[in-house]
């Protein structure tokens, strides 16, 4: 029996190396395809393929959200036919055949438990401490007599990856080992909300998910869309869809991209509390 069940997961997996890249007959696309990849584009692609079942009837497509290394990687080995990415892509990536469309614009917030950290501002050099260990207690930034409880994300995490690039690798200091470890977006903001005297960080997308939290400033600029655009707001990024080569026009993957770029698409970047590109 767990060899029947080992087989049919293989044959599961190995779908979309078959139906990626399926040209489109006189009926419209069909078949299953499996995209994966970053949990902080798991709210646009997920939207993004609810409306496209609607245009496709016969197309069944799901997403698994792994992180956006996973993703990538299972771009490049075929498991996916495409896949979501909130980090840039590597050079030894890019070596492989991977390639990246921006499909929006985020920000990374700096959140805090709302209940127990009064502060509303940091900058990027005392949240860098926070992070690196250096700083343990709120009331050395002029907060309460509390420990720090410091959440990071894990390391296939590409805001994470952000994060470490736009605070603490820019500060020149590296991450401490002793913070805990949420494996998402959601997951962070739900750690952060429940537990007092917290900090940890995600995408403006999951700002309004639980109301324990608050986003607080960083270098004085508030964390909204206006100063990513402008680039005032320290810790943005791009937000990708990740695809092997350049997508054959007539394929899914060339018209779903095409689909995320369109008016509709960037309406649901924007409903999905994203920035849609400029």
């Amino acid at each position: 029996m767990k060899k029947i069940i080992i087989i049919l997961v293989l044959v599961t997996l190995a779908l979309p190396v078959f139906a990626g890249g399926t040209k489109e007959s006189s009926d419209g696309f069909s078949g299953d395809y499996a995209f994966g990849g970053s949990t902080t584009t798991e709210p646009i692609f997920l939207a993004a393929i609810e409306q496209w079942k609607t245009i496709y009837p016969k197309v069944r497509i799901s997403y698994d959200s792994q992180g956006s290394s996973v993703g990538v990687k299972g771009v490049l080995s075929g498991i996916y036919s495409l896949g979501g990415s909130s980090r840039d892509l590597k050079d030894s990536e890019i070596a492989e055949g991977a390639r990246a469309t921006i499909v929006a614009l985020d920000g990374v917030a700096v959140i805090v438990n709302k209940a127990t950290v009064p502060l509303a501002n940091l900058t990027v050099e005392q949240v860098a401490a926070i992070y690196a260990g250096e700083i343990r207690n709120w009331k050395e930034l002029g907060g309460r007599d509390a420990e720090i409880v410091v959440f990071n994300r894990d390391e296939a995490s590409g805001t994470r990856d952000c994060f470490n690039e736009t605070v603490v690798k820019k500060s020149d200091k590296k991450f401490m080992p002793e913070a805990a470890v949420v494996t998402s977006n959601g997951d962070m903001v739900g750690k952060v909300a429940s537990t007092p005297f917290s900090i940890g960080y995600c995408g403006f997308g999951y700002l309004d998910k639980d109301p324990g939290i608050k986003a607080v400033m960083i270098n004085g600029e508030e964390p909204s869309e206006g100063k990513v655009i402008s680039g005032a707001y320290p810790v943005a990024r791009n937000l990708n869809i990740v695809h092997k080569g350049a997508p054959a026009q007539g394929t899914l993957e060339k018209a779903f991209i095409d689909f995320l770029l369109s008016d509709q698409g960037q309406a649901i970047v924007k409903e999905e509390g994203f920035i849609p590109i400029p």
